[in-house]
């Protein structure tokens, strides 16, 4: 009877409507699915909100740019926030696995001190928006590969620090839901710091639970939009078995990890070092340990303790090993990284 009465919409308003109800219902049967009905309390932007957050997605607010989205610093009620907006052309597949993908996992992880918090998502646009905390360092990478001369430089003791917090929350990744997950893209660039350069995992976009009762999981060549993604943007920081059989363990990402202690380790990023080696990071990493009195290790890695700084090679060889059974736990890498923070200078 009260439809007669209504007014008619702005078709703006009417395609809003139309995404809105669109990625809503898919996010809502996604979160359901994977994490058996829990509620799941994350805010709902508007686009205007956004819009005005982040002065119509202004120049001067860009961040940095990804293959598959733009990120841009905003401000709302006061506070600053980060905007992560995806392509308007990106394939339907993309969004579903991709952006709903990362609001399932990436809510249910934000209360974790060390990842970085997703404060909600606009479902009002083409393709769904998100909305984060503001972390602001920026990403791990601009900073361990400078040198000491560079106010951006961080000191061994920030690194170790920050190893500690990257381990703990991959760690709370595996262990902190009923089924383990596993992340897929740990490296530098995925990890942000902020103001007072605390570690922030992010970017789970990628990530894919492990079936309850099974100890891996086999993600089929072709299944998946971003598979690509996965084997070619982070190469290097991919175990041996994944890449050549697209097999992941909470063991996959252990390697990853392994690799990015490396880079703390060193201020090296491991893409211009493995292709020189022909076994790879294990070999480089034996190299550093075993040979300490060599030239090359005295100007590549950065100072500090140095029992510390072999401890963590030790522990990063560990973590790369080819047998992916030999290398630890990310508890277990947590804990060994604790254990070295308290050696004595």
């Amino acid at each position: 009877m009260w439809s007669c009465f209504r007014l008619p919409k702005d078709r703006v308003e009417e395609e809003e409507e139309r995404h809105f109800l669109k990625n809503g219902g898919l996010l809502l049967e996604e979160m359901i699915k994977s994490f058996d009905g829990r509620p799941n309390p994350i805010r709902s932007f508007s686009q205007k909100e956004l819009q005005r957050a982040t002065n119509n997605y202004h120049q001067d607010g860009f961040l940095h740019q990804h293959w598959s989205y733009q990120m841009y610093k905003g401000t709302y009620e006061d506070r600053p926030i980060w905007v992560k907006k995806f392509p308007a052309n990106a394939l339907w597949g993309y969004i579903t696995e991709l952006y709903i993908n990362e609001v399932a996992v990436a809510s249910q992880m934000s209360k974790h001190k060390n990842v970085l918090k997703l404060l909600g998502c606009c479902l009002e646009t083409q393709v769904p928006t998100l909305v984060y905390e503001f972390a602001a360092n920026g990403r791990l990478s601009d900073h361990i590969y400078e040198d000491e001369l560079s106010p951006s430089y961080l000191s061994w003791e920030s690194r170790l620090r920050i190893a500690t917090e990257i381990a703990d929350a991959v760690a709370y990744l595996h262990n902190g839901t009923s089924k383990p997950i596993i992340h897929r893209a740990i490296k530098p660039q995925n990890i942000f710091l902020d103001q007072h350069n605390v570690a922030k995992l992010s970017e789970f976009g990628l990530s894919i639970s492990i079936p309850l009762g099974e100890t891996h999981v086999d993600v089929e060549v072709g299944q998946t939009p971003v598979d690509v993604e996965v084997v070619s943007g982070t190469y290097s920081f991919i175990a041996l078995e994944s890449a050549l059989t697209l097999r992941y363990s909470e063991k996959s990402d252990v390697y990853s990890f392994g690799v990015v202690l490396f880079e703390i380790l060193t201020g090296e990023m491991a893409t211009n070092i493995v292709w020189d080696v022909p076994d790879g990071m294990e070999t480089i990493l034996r190299f550093f340990i075993e040979d300490n009195e060599n030239e090359y290790l005295k100007t590549k890695i950065v100072r500090g303790n140095t029992e510390q700084l072999m401890a963590c090679a030790e522990l990063a060889l560990r973590c790369v090993k080819r047998n992916w059974e030999e290398r630890p736990s990310m508890i277990e890498a947590a804990k060994e990284l604790r254990r070295i923070t308290r050696f004595q200078r």
